[in-house]
């Protein structure tokens, strides 16, 4: 099965603010940055998105008739989102950190590493279970790195500082 994940585009939110599962809004003149990249969209049998607003709109531009599935979201920060990095307490967010990049800890009431990869992990079974040989995805860098470490063998305590554009498709073999 071919996999293409394109990430969002760019959210019209304050830099170095948590929005994780929290629906942020696009800038004004989305539709146009949407445009560019639907020009570039590779073959695909089905689309699924995000429910999040940042991706579903890039999605609905695409086909109306998409699918979401919540397990194309983002990572979920708990009581982090909407927070600045730098305004979470460092007792809290030092030791989520020193786990190799958060594999196993979660932020107070959020998610950790390993469950976004676990949950990514799930649709894809169930994914494989469909006659679909390519399926398009719209969804966010988290996820895009849960691909890489389950599909290009990317180790787990690395994914997190692999690049992922706003925009850029990304491709993989299931």
């Amino acid at each position: 099965m071919e996999l293409h994940l394109i990430r969002h585009i760019k959210p019209d939110y304050p830099e170095g603010q948590t929005y994780g599962q929290t629906d942020v809004p696009l800038p004004a003149d989305y539709a146009i940055t949407h445009a560019g990249i639907i020009q570039h969209l590779p073959d695909y049998d089905v689309l699924y998105s995000s429910p999040l607003t940042r991706c579903k709109l890039l999605a609905t531009a695409i086909n109306p008739n998409h699918l979401t599935d919540a397990r194309l979201m983002e990572l979920n920060f708990g009581d982090w989102e909407g927070r600045k990095w730098d305004k979470i307490d460092r007792k809290e967010l030092d030791p989520w950190m020193e786990d190799y990049n958060y594999i196993n800890s979660a932020p107070p009431k959020g998610e950790s590493l390993m469950t976004l990869v676990n949950r990514f992990a799930d649709f894809i079974y169930e994914l494989k279970q469909t006659k679909y040989e390519r399926v398009l995805l719209i969804t966010h860098a988290g996820v895009i790195r849960a691909a890489m470490y389950l599909f290009n063998n990317v180790p787990l305590n690395e994914i997190m500082m692999q690049k992922v554009e706003y925009g850029g498709t990304y491709s993989f073999t299931a």
